[in-house]
């Protein structure tokens, strides 16, 4: 905080993003960008020559510290609209509100952490830490760049859980519009703890002819892998801290 290229140095796009990039155009790229992303992306690559890919590469990571950068400054609202479909370009923050409208659990029962979401991320809020974090992570054997602001709270009295983190995503190279997830520790009334995790996401590829498919192959993927995600999270949590910290 802030954020510089050197926080990216170990991001990198597969081929096949890297081949999508070059030939975006505004409401046709296979890459979740803005047009004027695409067009400096593509003359980045453009001037590199042979070596088009590390350059390209290059540019990517800029853009998103820019995107971290505008985000911080004005929240989603302030970041482009994607192109990637259509030329009038998705708005990410009323997907995000809508997602969050849909989530009475944590705007009724966590009013100040949801209003933290919602607005813009200068609000300040007592007892949050908050940070952005990138990560790739492969779904439907595609991997898919993102950035996500994270906030954590910490129960001090209400009933409320002991520990909540809430990730609200930035932008993500493919698929998703806006994503929320919360991360959450509850103690029993036997003194035992229970851990919950909830991720709600906006995607682009359920409508069309096509949709129910892609729905119910997203449904039994989620299912599969959210069981092997948890003991994983289990085993870590359970382990201890991490060698040297």
């Amino acid at each position: 905080d802030p954020p510089t290229i050197d926080d990216l140095r170990e991001l990198t796009l597969d081929d096949a993003d890297l081949d999508a990039i070059r030939h975006c155009r505004a409401g046709d790229c296979g890459v979740k960008l803005s047009a004027s992303e695409m067009i400096a992306l593509q003359a980045a690559a453009g001037r590199a020559g042979a070596a088009w890919k590390p350059a390209l590469e290059d540019a990517f990571r800029r853009l998103v510290v820019g995107r971290v950068e505008i985000y911080r400054a004005g929240g989603l609202a302030a970041l482009p609209a994607y192109q990637d479909h259509d030329t009038g370009g998705s708005a990410r923050r009323s997907a995000f509100a809508a997602i969050l409208q849909r989530s009475p659990y944590l705007t009724e029962r966590m009013p100040r952490l949801s209003e933290w979401l919602d607005r813009d991320p200068s609000m300040p809020m007592d007892g949050l830490e908050s940070f952005v974090y990138w990560s790739t992570e492969e779904f439907g054997g595609k991997p898919i760049v993102s950035a996500t602001r994270v906030g954590i709270v910490r129960n001090q009295g209400g009933g409320l859980p002991d520990v909540v983190a809430a990730g609200k995503q930035i932008f993500a190279t493919h698929y998703m519009d806006g994503s929320l997830n919360l991360t959450m520790m509850l103690r029993g009334s036997g003194g035992e703890h229970y851990f919950v995790y909830v991720n709600r996401s906006e995607v682009d590829v359920l409508g069309g002819f096509w949709g129910g498919v892609r729905r119910m192959i997203i449904e039994r993927r989620i299912k599969s892998d959210t069981a092997d995600l948890l003991q994983g999270l289990r085993r870590r949590l359970e382990s201890g801290e991490p060698a040297g910290g």
